[in-house]
């Protein structure tokens, strides 16, 4: 793998890894760490790499068991050490008291490119479609797990730091134990997903080829001069 993260600081590392806790990671005695199913053994092993390329311990472990209430299901496991510990455990900036993951502005503040690519390959997706020959494209940062109005603090933050305008979308649960009740997520349109695809454009060519999917815009020329320019810019295969 190239190392493209060779010229990293350990200030960038920090950064990058807050894309990772706001994410699906956790934080544990200076150690993130990513569990998911073996259907994602493959981002581990990524994560595992691109970390110690930059200088960062690594403990990874593969193919394990987990008991969950739905089931037992084979899982991997990644756990980075991070830099620094005072810049995760300071000022409770990524858990309350109850150590529910909250959202501040401090690291929103902090987060650099990388960090924010690490969040979109965690909790991102894309949609394309067409219909009637209209193609829509949207996208999602799922924030479900944050207050409305830590929400409008990401949503200012992307504005203000990147300027790209998102939208925050209400999910309502179906469950019986939830019904009803609100969550809501960051909506990007076309305009602004391709601005998002351009801030993280540098690090897409290294990306694993199984999430090449979430930046997949499948533009394709036709007789509008923007769909010229948007099929050579924002094709990922032109990157690799």
């Amino acid at each position: 793998m190239v190392n493209f993260l060779k010229d990293f600081s350990e200030e960038d590392i920090t950064y990058s890894l807050y894309g990772l806790l706001l994410g699906d990671g956790c934080y544990k005695k200076g150690w993130i760490q990513n569990l998911h199913t073996n259907k994602q053994k493959f981002y581990c092993k990524w994560l595992e790499s691109i970390f110690i390329e930059c200088g960062q311990k690594v403990s990874s472990k593969y193919d394990f068991t987990f008991h969950t209430t739905f089931g037992d299901y084979e899982y991997s496991r990644v756990s980075i050490k991070v830099p620094n510990k005072t810049y995760f455990e300071n000022n409770n900036i990524f858990f309350n008291e109850e150590h529910k993951k909250i959202i501040s502005d401090f690291v929103l503040n902090h987060i650099n490119n990388f960090g924010l690519l690490l969040w979109f390959l965690d909790d991102g997706q894309l949609h394309v479609s067409t219909k009637n020959k209209k193609t829509k494209r949207f996208g999602y940062l799922n924030t479900q797990s944050f207050t409305y109005d830590e929400n409008v603090q990401i949503k200012n933050m992307f504005k203000n730091r990147f300027d790209i305008d998102l939208e925050i979308h209400i999910n309502t649960s179906s469950t019986s134990t939830e019904k009803n009740k609100k969550y809501y997520r960051l909506y990007f349109n076309a305009e602004n997903f391709r601005k998002f695809f351009d801030l993280v454009r540098d690090y897409l060519p290294y990306i694993p080829k199984e999430f090449y999917y979430k930046f997949d815009m499948k533009y394709t020329p036709n007789r509008l001069k923007s769909s010229i320019l948007f099929s050579e810019l924002y094709d990922l295969n032109k990157l690799i």
